[in-house]
């Protein structure tokens, strides 16, 4: 079967179905990322979103790239290296690439980003998170400082059992 017929057959096995806006949502309300966020929050989250499907292998940021947005794994695996170390193993719910945004314009990218298995990721721009209301980029404020908290306790626990 050739690529065109295929395609107007609707056996586009490249692409996953875009969930509804319902979907979409829900998924927002379960992950831990977004805890804090109430339900109007949690739809300008979506309004400035962008979904995407991502094959395991995908590198998904290089260590010394600018960095102008930053992901939530709504589901899959990513791996977080430095120099060829593992440095951490995120899962659902797991924020990405943040630091691009918590370090202003400019900002290189500190790590590499490579997805280990399929995964769904929710892409924020830096700009569309200026953008949005002061009460949505406090909820982002309030879950990236939990998020650091998290990784600097894990740090310390890691370094204290060597």
């Amino acid at each position: 079967m050739d690529l065109a017929s295929a395609f107007h057959s609707g056996k586009r096995t490249s692409q996953a179905r875009e969930p509804g806006e319902s979907e979409k949502f829900s998924t927002l309300r379960s992950l831990k990322f977004f805890t804090g966020f109430n339900d109007a929050e949690l739809w300008e989250v979506m309004r400035m979103a962008r979904w995407e499907n991502a094959a395991a292998g995908h590198a998904l940021m290089h260590e010394g790239e600018p960095g102008d947005f930053f992901c939530i794994l709504a589901s899959g695996e990513a791996r977080v290296s430095r120099n060829n170390r593992l440095l951490n193993v995120l899962g659902s719910g797991d924020c990405l690439g943040e630091m691009s945004y918590l370090c202003g314009a400019g900002k290189r990218r500190g790590a590499d980003v490579h997805i280990e298995k399929p995964s769904r990721l929710i892409r924020i721009r830096n700009a569309d998170l200026d953008q949005a209301s002061d009460a949505c980029r406090h909820r982002f404020d309030r879950a990236f400082l939990h998020l650091l908290v998290e990784r600097l306790t894990l740090s310390n626990e890691r370094l204290s059992s060597d």
